[in-house]
């Protein structure tokens, strides 16, 4: 199980850093020779000194995982408590409502988004409204625990677009 869980992870990881629109040849990295048969090169990640990445590979190590009302770990999650877990190992103290975590963001335009920063749902526009969190990897795709019956994922703006953006402090 964790074997299998390592290589989805790896998987699912090298088709984020590919990009967006990038086919089957970029997200899945071709064999590089060396001693004891083919081995699999993933490309290079963000360097891991941006102060974020911690909070970024946390999420990334969950994906798959159950999603479940009020779930903050370890092995299931709502969005909320898994944008908390995920930014406590970056050293980001973050309440623990999705309403509350955009509050204690800086606004941010979506034109300005930067990997890391954190992306919001809102009924109504503003933060009374706020009923879903994600984290922004880049290239318009943020990894989510959507809702129950779902796990954990990598998800596009394409599939469901947020309104509010923000960047922790």
């Amino acid at each position: 199980m964790v074997h299998i869980r390592g290589a989805v992870v790896a998987a699912v990881w090298a088709a984020v850093l590919a990009g967006p629109g990038a086919g089957p040849a970029a997200a899945a990295p071709a064999p590089a020779p060396g001693r004891g048969g083919p081995r699999t090169v993933l490309p290079a990640a963000r360097p891991l000194g941006d102060r974020l990445e911690p909070a970024i590979l946390y999420a990334m190590a969950h994906l798959g995982d159950p999603f479940a009302i009020g779930g903050d770990g370890p092995r299931s999650w709502d969005c909320s408590g898994l944008v908390q877990q995920a930014y406590r190992r970056a050293g980001v103290r973050l309440p623990r409502i999705a309403a509350d975590q955009y509050r204690a963001t800086k606004r941010v335009a979506r034109r300005s988004l930067h990997r890391g920063d954190l992306v919001f749902w809102s009924g109504n526009g503003r933060a009374s409204g706020v009923h879903h969190v994600a984290v922004y990897l880049g290239g318009e795709r943020y990894i989510e625990a959507p809702r129950p019956g779902f796990q954990v994922r990598v998800s596009t703006f394409s599939r469901y677009r947020p309104n509010l953006y923000g960047r922790v402090r």
